[in-house]
């Protein structure tokens, strides 16, 4: 598989939304409780350490955060429904090999246990660092560099950001159907 080409389709794909119906549909069903939700993509391991990653993006701070506003809920729609099944595969052999890489760089058993700190450590050694090489011998920068593009194309389109700092009206102005032309 062409690595590239992949990093290219699927950050093109994060990059390149517009509001249509679809993509405000898939919006306001990302509002839910994440408690609640059953993910079509990511398995629970790879929802857990996304979910870390993005709070790492776009920390809690006086507006919500990635958590907050569930955004690894519309990552997780949108690589289901938009992203080619070859580019699917490649994303989870990425992001598994990641998750794999830490656990064994950090000697532990799960994700789950790694602090915040260490994990925002590994991130931001790969993220913009493309001659980092980790030690099974892979290179991680473009999953890192792509982690984030998702992150901030999906807080950029989430309804608190839409609505509180962007001024989105759904239905935009004021209908009069009786109007002189």
């Amino acid at each position: 598989m062409k690595r590239r080409g992949a990093i290219k389709r699927i950050s093109l794909a994060f990059s390149s939304l517009t509001l249509s119906t679809p993509v405000i549909l898939t919006i306001q069903s990302c509002q839910t409780n994440s408690s609640n939700l059953n993910f079509s993509f990511f398995n629970k391991r790879q929802i857990s350490f996304l979910e870390k990653i993005m709070e790492i993006v776009i920390p809690e701070t006086d507006t919500p955060g990635a958590k907050t506003l569930s955004i690894v809920n519309f990552v997780d729609a949108h690589v289901a429904k938009n992203i080619r099944t070859e580019d699917q595969k490649y994303l989870l052999a990425m992001i598994e090999g990641f998750i794999d890489m830490i656990i064994e760089t950090e000697k532990i058993n799960s994700i789950s246990e790694i602090d915040d700190k260490v994990l925002e450590k590994h991130f931001s050694n790969h993220i913009d660092n493309g001659s980092m090489i980790a030690s099974n011998g892979q290179n991680y920068s473009q999953i890192c560099a792509l982690i984030r593009d998702m992150a901030v194309s999906s807080y950029m389109i989430s309804e608190y950001v839409m609505t509180n700092k962007l001024g989105y009206v759904p239905i935009p102005g004021y209908y009069d159907g009786n109007v002189d032309i």
